[in-house]
């Protein structure tokens, strides 16, 4: 609830659209939807779309387009509905100072609650500390949902289980009142949809393995075998199956094709992220660049570096992990 009570931090929370309605119609009775708006992250107006195009992702989020968005008719920018509409300034009630945090448009920052890396997006700032968060955390409800499951999870500060996406040891859980079925919040914020370098076309995150055979229960990356009964991803088409751990890693979110301003060359850098093994080397560690890197496009410009060469939030990152609960290591990967 606000208070109004004449203060900036009252006015601006009462003033709080991230955009400009240009044009608007009429669904039905009583329903009227923007179907032109001129956001503050884009120097464009953007147009209301429900025909969701493959193999784009929100510019806001960085998840695949599956639900109504907007777009911008010059240029290749896209928004979920749902991320046009997140307010300038917001509360996160788990944020440690309880001040409003703002929307940005950012060139790359580092998660402080989901401990991903992004790049040209949104984030919420707090004006407090140094912490970002990203848009997927920031929308995220105390009594959450996911597709794995019908009824709503509530949070438990003590609980004693396991997930059932991963099969980790719980302490601390979003679980179920009706049924037996809780989540870590690793596995509640996995995405439905992720491209990776294993396969051509968008994985599916996967509830429920159709073929009881354990012949077929291996990991297409890393060739071990697979617990059934958790969670991973999966393509239809190439009946490729996968660990969730496999095709998920700190820069899963850095969108390809942006481009990085480094201090001692000259060009701009673009991001790649290459399947195999090819030269030049990286001008840092010297081994080849695969996976995600930053790589000269210029003509006879062969300069390229593993992003996690030169990651400034690499040790961020990883102090973060040492505070994650590990799951006992099996021959069998939940």
């Amino acid at each position: 609830m606000v208070f109004d009570d004449g203060s900036e931090e009252t006015i601006e929370l009462l003033n709080n659209s991230a955009f400009d309605v240009i044009k608007e119609a009429k669904l039905g009775d009583n329903i009227v939807i923007p179907t032109e708006i001129k956001h503050l992250s884009h120097p464009h107006n953007l147009i209301f779309s429900n025909d969701v195009k493959d193999g784009k992702y929100c510019d806001g989020c960085v998840l695949f387009i599956l639900t109504s968005f907007y777009h911008c008719a010059q240029c290749d920018f896209f928004l979920h509905k749902s991320c046009a509409e997140l307010p300038r300034k917001m509360y996160d009630w788990r944020h440690r100072h309880q001040r409003p945090l703002t929307l940005k448009l950012h060139a790359d920052f580092f998660c402080s609650l989901c401990v991903f890396l992004f790049n040209n997006c949104f984030s919420y700032d707090c004006n407090v500390c140094e912490d970002r968060d990203c848009v997927r955390c920031i929308q995220f409800s105390d009594t959450p949902t996911c597709q794995g499951h019908e009824h709503r999870l509530f949070i438990y500060d003590k609980y004693e289980g396991q997930c059932n996406g991963c099969g980790n040891n719980l302490e601390y859980a979003y679980a179920c009142k009706e049924c037996n079925f809780a989540l870590e919040y690793n596995c509640l914020m996995l995405p439905d949809k992720i491209q990776h370098k294993c396969d051509e076309h968008p994985l599916m995150l996967t509830y429920v393995e159709d073929n009881i055979y354990s012949k077929y229960h291996y990991c297409d990356i890393c060739e071990r075998r697979r617990n059934a009964s958790r969670w991973f991803y999966r393509c239809e088409i190439c009946d490729n199956s996968v660990h969730k751990d496999c095709v998920l890693n700190a820069y899963s979110y850095m969108k390809l094709g942006k481009t990085y301003t480094a201090k001692d060359h000259p060009h701009p850098l673009t991001f790649t992220r290459n399947v195999y093994d090819y030269p030049p080397e990286c001008r840092i560690c010297e081994e080849h660049c695969e996976d995600l890197s930053a790589e000269c496009l210029e003509n006879g410009c062969n300069y390229i570096f593993h992003w996690k060469c030169i990651d400034p939030y690499r040790n961020d990152i990883l102090q973060r992990l040492m505070w994650r609960p590990k799951g006992e290591d099996k021959e069998v990967h939940d």
